[in-house]
């Protein structure tokens, strides 16, 4: 035989073993359509978060509080985290300035700069503004995917579909995920999403990595975004439960400490847990749940391996006596202050009953109950899949269906609780929503597919249903979602125009800049020096805009969003609703250069000051009381039904309001229009209060308007209708002197 033949003959054996190889390689049908309707979804939801890049509007950051976050990111890709970890800005909070490294959550500001890093290794340039603005939607992308895994391990991988489609445009999770919301959520729910996931494959499968994944997932979490006590509170929770149905297994008990422990031993390095400090009560709880779980397993060895007798003698002696050592350290560490309480905000979203109480919490929007339209708008067809779904897992009650029943039950409770907390209420509805659709179309798929069923009573289902009925359902389901993307659409492009967006007038069309241009005008012209020798020009805001005016208009600020100090946040409220006379003398002690007012045109549900009056109110009556702003001296109720509150003589001397509403050229202070109401948030009609004149009640004229902006009634009307206003405070000669009098009617001060 050649040499010719014999490589022919190995040639056309290696042929055949490759078609041989091929030709048992099944590529199956679904596989493919489960791939492309999965791309689908993820091409969707990356498209609705670069929604506004899409429409060509400017890449600005929105909102309030990620502009911190923002110049967080920047100060670490300068120099470095070190330096940031011990970064004191004195801009912030003036005169006591303000710890950043050490009160921020890292995760969000390190995401951008990982980001950055990542694309600068393939060769893509970026600025950190850049990197910052579409983390959100890539974070958001990647939420996606682990929402596919979550319910993929969860039921299975059509759970996991759906999962990954309701998480990628429900609008309780977009709202926190388009491009240019650069704050904690955006990463906080990918790795609330990721702590699951990894947490029920550990119960699963019982390896150390999956654990250990959970815990690292947990610790990423507590870096992040202040939620993380949820989730480290909800896994005791499900174990506490599985523990009273009598599911505790090896595998959860070993899956659950080591997710705590790693999450636990990792989460403390940032500043902001460890300040938490870890005897506080929400640390406390899954710490002590691995006690309880050592105890449960010493029982379940006696009960295997004493008397019934010696078992229940030995039980009966240990309840007492852990009992009685539970009290003693209980009562020992509450009277050296060593447990520490849960903070105002977190007993708010446990116990919203005592919420009035507490004003610096209810004056925030997304602070407030959840009304029924609101859930509606947030998770739409999923309010009515919910109930489906836990139906589902309590039919049958295995240690993954009570981890999402209860995941499902907690976050309903909460977001119903706290409007802000639809966020958490996304990924578990979305699951839940994702198991309902799955099991009721089962049988349904079974009788369209033609399919003999594993069981007699599946075939007994499907053989009831003709697939006449299979087809009006996914009818019926498909056009459910429909209606569902279509809303969520509608959302998205409200979210892309959000806050400090080039926002466009309905009427006329042209872009609204307003915020943009106050915040420039203090960057270039409150930068000088202030009232007093050596010191910085200081801006009086309501603490909403503080982030705004440090970290976009480079000014300081007496207060900001992160309402660290409530006293200070009072002692502002007590500026802004005090007269010129006596508020000049305070301003003056803490070297108050300018004010910044948000009147808002005189437009409605727009968050002017105006509509947030009764909240500087109440917070200087509750953290100030010395200085006595009282509530009843400014409104009280009207005596005719249906017409609210009546503001009284003080709130129309009060600096809030005769800076918002002045107007030397106009017979009435804002648009005739205008709702009446203080309680509802919304303006009073200001038509027989117009103020002309900025003189205190000794003729002296106290401020002196220094900027406008054009306002939403467009350039012609920008003189009677202003959004954002600024004012320079004009000090008497005696200031010193009337400043120290007010020194001895407040020595606390």
């Amino acid at each position: 035989m050649s040499s010719n033949e014999g490589l022919s003959d190995m040639l056309s054996n290696l042929w055949d073993r490759i078609v041989d190889h091929f030709e048992d390689y099944e590529i199956k049908k679904e596989d493919i359509l489960h791939k492309l309707a999965f791309l689908l979804i993820l091409s969707v939801g990356i498209i609705v978060r670069l929604f506004s890049v899409i429409k060509g509007y400017d890449p600005l950051i929105k909102a309030f509080d990620p502009y911190v976050q923002l110049q967080s990111a920047t100060y670490i890709s300068d120099h470095g985290f070190a330096n940031f970890v011990h970064w004191f800005k004195t801009d912030s909070w003036y005169p006591f300035g303000f710890k950043i490294g050490q009160e921020l959550y890292w995760g969000v500001p390190l995401s951008a700069v990982l980001l950055k890093m990542i694309l600068g290794f393939l060769s893509i340039n970026v600025t950190i503004q850049q990197a910052a603005y579409y983390s959100p939607a890539i974070y958001g992308t990647l939420t996606i995917i682990a929402a596919y895994y979550l319910g993929k391990e969860a039921n299975s991988p059509r759970t996991g579909l759906f999962t990954a489609f309701f998480m990628s445009i429900t609008p309780a999770f977009l709202s926190r995920s388009v491009a240019g919301f650069f704050d904690n959520e955006s990463v906080g729910i990918l790795f609330t999403v990721l702590s699951l996931y990894f947490f029920i494959k550990a119960m699963k499968n019982g390896r150390t990595s999956s654990a250990i994944w959970a815990g690292i997932s947990l610790a990423a979490l507590m870096g992040s975004w202040g939620a993380y006590r949820y989730v480290l509170d909800l896994l005791p929770l499900v174990v506490f439960f599985l523990a009273i149905l009598r599911k505790l297994n090896y595998k959860i008990v070993k899956s659950y400490t080591i997710t705590i422990s790693t999450a636990l031993s990792l989460g403390f390095v940032v500043i902001r847990v460890l300040k938490n400090e870890f005897f506080n009560i929400e640390i406390m709880i899954p710490v002590l749940m691995i006690v309880f779980l050592i105890l449960v397993s010493m029982i379940q060895n006696m009960a295997s391996n004493l008397s019934e007798k010696l078992f229940k003698k030995v039980v009966v002696i240990g309840v007492l006596s852990i009992t009685i050592l539970v009290a003693i350290a209980t009562a020992v560490f509450l009277s050296l202050g060593i447990f520490q309480n849960i903070a105002d905000k977190f007993w708010a979203v446990i116990l919203p009953s005592g919420r009035s109480s507490i004003p610096i919490i209810s004056s925030v929007s997304e602070h407030q109950p959840m009304a029924w339209g609101e859930l509606f708008n947030n998770i739409h067809i999923m309010t009515f899949l919910i109930p489906v779904g836990i139906y589902y897992c309590i039919k049958k009650p295995t240690d993954v269906n009570i981890t999402v029943l209860l995941f499902g039950i907690t976050t309903i409770y909460f977001s119903g609780s706290m409007i802000r907390l639809a966020l958490l209420l996304a990924p578990a509805a979305s699951l839940l929503s994702a198991i309902a659709i799955d099991k009721l179309l089962f049988p349904y798929a079974l009788s369209a597919h033609g399919k003999i069923a594993l069981t007699k009573r599946k075939l007994r289902v499907a053989k009831s249903i003709g697939r006449d009925e299979a087809i009006i359902v996914y009818v019926i389901i498909f056009g459910l979602l429909v209606t569902f993307v279509f809303h969520s659409m509608g959302i998205a492009k409200n979210f892309a125009q959000s806050e400090m967006a080039p926002i466009v007038n309905s009427q006329n069309l042209l872009p609204l800049t307003d915020w943009q241009e106050a915040l420039l005008w203090l960057r270039n012209n409150a930068q000088g020096e202030g009232i007093v020798k050596n010191s910085p020009s200081v801006v009086l805001s309501w603490w909403d805009y503080g982030y705004w005016i440090t970290n976009y208009g480079n000014a300081t600020t007496l207060v900001d969003n992160a309402t660290t100090n409530k006293t200070q946040i009072g002692i502002v409220g007590t500026m802004l609703m005090w007269n010129f006379t006596e508020a000049v003398k305070l301003m003056y002690k803490y070297n108050i250069k300018y004010v910044l007012i948000n009147s808002q045109a005189g437009e409605t549900g727009l968050g002017s000051d105006l509509g947030k009056a009764i909240w500087p109110i109440r917070i200087a009556e509750s953290t100030v009381p010395r200085y006595g702003i009282n509530e009843s001296a400014y409104y009280s109720k009207s005596e005719t039904e249906g017409e609210g509150t009546i503001y009284k003589e003080p709130f129309y001397m009060s600096v809030l309001y005769r800076l918002a509403a002045y107007d030397e050229n106009s017979g009435f202070a804002f648009h005739p229009n205008g709702p009446q109401t203080a309680e509802s948030g919304s303006f009073m009609l200001m038509k027989n209060y117009p103020v002309k004149t900025l003189e205190g009640s000794d003729g002296f004229v106290y401020f002196k308007e220094v900027f406008r902006s054009f306002g939403l009634g467009g350039l012609s009307e920008a003189r009677a209708y202003p959004t954002v206003r600024i004012y320079e405070v004009i000090y008497p000669s005696n200031i010193a002197q009337l400043a120290a009098e007010l020194n001895t009617l407040y020595p606390e001060i």
